[in-house]
């Protein structure tokens, strides 16, 4: 009588054309698993996996958390710089109207430039349709 001692585990697989049972190292099945190539049931017919093993489902989602990170990162980036245009705008639009209040107590005014002493005397009686802040 012949005796085989074999200290491996193995793994029951079935045969996706014959349904034939057989086993197979728990190594060889994770290898398998892993490079998704094709090995043969005892019969000859070719067998592989083809789903994704959890190492390539962790990798994907990893790529996917870093896409998204890097794509917040870009919108970070964008509102960062049209919050410091509408700052530079907002105190250019500031500085206009300082220089124009200005004018105006010197006597300026808005709508011809002239000079006048009383410049809202002016305004009232030659520019009606002037709106403070609007254009004439």
């Amino acid at each position: 009588m012949t005796t085989l001692q074999y200290t491996e585990q193995l793994v029951v697989e079935y045969c996706c054309a014959c349904s034939m049972a057989f086993a197979v190292p728990a190594d060889f099945q994770r290898r398998r698993m892993e490079d998704h190539k094709s090995y043969h049931c005892p019969a000859g017919h070719g067998q592989h996996y083809y789903g994704k093993t959890e190492a390539e489902k962790q990798r994907e989602r990893a790529e996917r958390l870093q896409r998204q990170v890097e794509a917040r990162e870009a919108d970070i980036r964008f509102e960062q710089r049209r919050l410091e245009s509408e700052r530079r705008a907002h105190a250019a639009t500031k500085g206009t109207l300082t220089k124009t209040k200005k004018r105006i107590a010197n006597g300026v005014c808005p709508c011809c430039n002239r000079s006048f002493a009383n410049v809202a005397r002016h305004v009232a009686g030659q520019h009606p349709d002037y709106q403070p802040g609007g254009n004439a």
